[in-house]
């Protein structure tokens, strides 16, 4: 039987998620609902950080890590257990700025409660 290369058939396949999603809004709320601007993969339990730029204004939230507690699939929301009450509001810059985005965070991540870690895409062989 010929095998590829590439197929390690002693360990079970891991989920392939985007390395970042491009976040066009955040609430102020308890608990942030961030809207992203596609489709994923993310699943609840996952730990996301997060990228802001200064002129987004929620500058707050830059560098901070947090907790998806839900997803709405359809709206493309997520709900992180981030707290952002007292937070500057979030715009979206008009010109040329780096996109705000959130990237799976930390090596305690785990999909769908199992040992297997979430890898993202091009991250081959890990």
């Amino acid at each position: 039987m010929s095998v590829p290369n590439n197929a390690n058939t002693y360990l079970p396949p891991s989920p392939v998620i985007p390395p970042f999603l491009v976040i066009t809004n955040i609430t102020n709320a308890p608990n942030a609902v961030v809207t992203v601007s596609t489709a994923n993969q993310y699943v609840v339990g996952q730990v996301v950080y997060f990228s802001v730029p200064f002129s987004y204004g929620m500058f707050q939230i830059n560098t901070l890590s947090g907790k998806i507690l839900g997803i709405d699939v359809t709206n493309l929301i997520f709900t992180v257990n981030i707290n952002t009450t007292q937070f500057d509001a979030f715009v979206t810059p008009v010109g040329g700025e780096q996109p705000a985005t959130l990237a799976p965070s930390g090596a305690n991540n785990i999909y769908n409660n199992t040992t297997v870690p979430f890898h993202s895409e091009g991250n081959f062989g890990n």
